[in-house]
């Protein structure tokens, strides 16, 4: 491989490996927000509240000729505050099941025109949940991010620590005065080398899978031989 090649490759490997990260890191942020959300809001304060909507949703997504069904809980409910009626649909901020049982026992705690105790932030009221605090499923959004960025970051050295004991060893080549196209690589000795397992051509002419057997021959005109 040649320097131009490298640095080429290793601008491409590099922009796939920023592209990952940046992805992963959205992931930590959004995990590590939603996760202090989670955190405040089992010390907000607390009204009562109406659901007005509750049905199981049903989300379709294609990668790669797969198709991958998810289920979630739909929950709309109104409270009010000094009088100002708000609209809210957050259930909570833990991570919940995608199965389509988990949606259903959701719904089923919260049906149409159930009165609920609605939890708010006290900076922006119009921000609530049904369900307030937290648990450990709040660290997955995070894990996934840190292990996006982490498997990038792995794979881009992997291949940058190949390329560059690839340009090192053109490089000692030349040094030594071999040209490093002139050296075939595996595929062509491979394809070179005579199969060790034939054997030389039978006496009907075709070749024979088997040792061949050796047969005595006598000489008359040996001496002691008659």
């Amino acid at each position: 491989m040649t320097e131009a090649a490298a640095r080429r490759t290793a601008w491409a490997i590099t922009a796939i490996t920023v592209i990952f990260m940046a992805v992963g890191g959205f992931f930590v942020v959004q995990g590590v927000h939603e996760w202090m959300l989670a955190k405040a809001s089992a010390a907000w304060p607390t009204v009562t509240g109406t659901v007005t909507h509750s049905e199981v949703t049903r989300h379709t997504s294609t990668s790669k000729g797969r198709t991958r069904i998810s289920y979630s809980a739909r929950i709309e409910f109104d409270y009010e505050i000094d009088g100002v009626t708000i609209r809210g649909d957050r259930l909570t901020y833990k991570v919940t099941s995608s199965s389509q049982s988990g949606a259903q026992e959701t719904v089923d705690r919260h049906p149409v025109g159930s009165t609920v105790t609605v939890s708010y932030d006290p900076d922006d009221r119009t921000r609530a949940v049904l369900e307030p605090g937290w648990d450990w499923s709040n660290a997955i959004p995070v894990g996934v991010g840190l292990f996006a960025i982490a498997f990038a970051g792995f794979i881009r050295w992997l291949v940058l620590r190949a390329m560059r004991k690839a340009v090192q060893r053109m490089k000692d080549l030349q040094a030594q005065g071999i040209d490093p196209d002139s050296i075939p690589d595996d595929a062509q000795l491979a394809k070179a080398q005579p199969d060790a397992t034939a054997v030389g051509p039978s006496p009907s002419g075709s070749q024979g899978s088997g040792p061949v057997e050796l047969k005595p021959t006598f000489h008359d005109d040996l001496p002691g031989s008659r």
